[in-house]
């Protein structure tokens, strides 16, 4: 899997200011960040893209499904256009690298806290995940 695109995304990001660059599929769906899964939360339902969506299925990414259900939060794989998360209440990425981090802003605007995050961060830190190298 060649990943230039994302290296260039973030690097475009990064001039632009920003930490991380939102990827698109062909089809114009929200598919990752440049290098980290992407879920948001919206009408008390977490999403995240669908495998479908072309996303890397990670390891974390399968973690944070698998926690939400265990934590009795309704959680969806779903296929959503950009504007889907212009409304979302709260955005996060997960990679094996960073864990569970909570996205500030969005395209300048700024997204709100989700209370769950928090305990999502400090189960991902308790279960002592390391990275898959």
């Amino acid at each position: 899997m060649a990943y230039l695109d994302n290296v260039l995304a973030r690097a475009s990001a990064r001039e632009a200011g920003a930490d991380e660059a939102l990827m698109l599929n062909t089809r114009g769906e929200v598919a990752c960040a440049a290098a980290a899964n992407i879920f948001w939360l919206k009408e008390g339902l977490v999403h995240t893209p669908d495998l479908d969506c072309g996303v890397l299925d990670g390891v974390i990414r399968a973690w944070v499904l698998a926690m939400c259900r265990n934590l009795g939060q309704p959680a969806a794989e779903v296929r959503m256009p950009l504007a889907a998360l212009a409304d979302a209440e709260a955005i996060f990425l997960t990679n094996s690298l960073m864990g569970v981090r909570a996205v500030s802003r969005l395209d300048g605007a700024p997204i709100g806290a989700w209370p769950l995050l928090g305990q999502l961060a400090a189960q991902f830190a308790k279960a002592g995940i390391s990275p898959a190298f």
